[in-house]
């Protein structure tokens, strides 16, 4: 009974609190059931209700026992709301658990994108500095290369000018070599030359016998053709003395010198191949 009690305090002062109400209001009923005068009239008729203690303590059980079902019905509906209410708080509570989990979650995707973004962005940096100093390297490079093949082509140009100096000087002395050993040629042929064709001169002045016809002073030029031995191949008037018979005496005296005196050197020898010599003679 006590657990009863214990259990269900609030039923038991409840119903405790009705049952004192219920006999307060029975005492105050009593006060005004007290026995009275009643005046009767004639032909009233009186009706009495005999109260049963046992009836009485049945009513107040009954009274009890609703009170006792409402306080269970209230106590079940009100524990029904608390579960209703728990429940709905506990879905609240795992809602809004999931919105954080979601939060959360939501969260890290987003650390994860920026942190994801930025290696990407550091490793975009990084290859872009990779590339930039790889750029570097190679426009380095190529400019050192380039530098290198200039100077290369600066020094194979400076050695083409020095060969080419040096050439130019080589056959600039050369040619003043040859210019030398062609004068000191001409000068050695041009006295042998001279000399031969005084001999020449000379032989065909011993051989010329003066035309009787022909007057003093009289001078020709001759064409000779000669061989190298000094054989006379040809002989021709080349510039008339003006006395035909003085002609034919020159041409007459040059067949009768052949062969005339000519040097033994072939290159000296060209300048008497044909010759023109004037004719001048001395015996007058």
């Amino acid at each position: 009974m006590i657990e009863w009690i214990k259990e269900n305090s609030i039923t038991f002062t409840i119903a405790v609190i009705l049952h004192l109400l219920f006999i307060g209001a029975l005492l105050f009923n009593w006060e005004y059931d007290k026995p009275k005068q009643i005046v009767l009239k004639k032909g009233d008729v009186i009706q009495t209700t005999a109260v049963d203690a046992n009836s009485f303590n049945a009513k107040i059980a009954e009274t009890a026992e609703r009170k006792k079902a409402e306080q269970q019905r209230k106590a079940a509906e009100a524990q029904k709301k608390k579960a209703l209410k728990e429940k709905k708080r506990r879905e609240e509570l795992k809602r809004k658990e999931e919105q954080k989990r979601k939060k959360a979650e939501a969260a890290r995707k987003k650390e994860q994108q920026r942190k994801a973004a930025l290696l990407k962005e550091k490793k975009l940096k990084e290859q872009k500095l990779k590339e930039k100093k790889l750029r570097e390297k190679k426009l380095k490079e190529k400019k050192r290369k380039e530098a290198e093949k200039k100077a290369a082509e600066e020094k194979r140009k400076k050695e083409q000018r020095r060969k080419a100096e040096a050439e130019k000087k080589r056959q600039a002395e050369l040619r003043r070599q040859q210019e030398r050993e062609r004068a000191e040629r001409e000068r050695l042929s041009r006295g042998i030359v001279n000399k031969y064709v005084a001999l020449i001169a000379q032989k065909i002045e011993r051989n010329w016998r003066q035309p009787l016809d022909a007057p003093r002073d009289l001078q020709c030029k001759i064409d000779i053709r000669l061989r190298s031995t000094g054989e006379v191949v040809s002989v021709k008037i080349a510039e008339s003395s003006g006395n035909a018979s003085f002609d034919r005496s020159v041409e007459t005296a040059v067949r009768k010198a052949s062969p005339l005196p000519v040097p033994k050197d072939s290159v000296i020898f060209k300048e008497f191949e044909v010759m023109r010599l004037r004719f001048e003679p001395r015996s007058y």
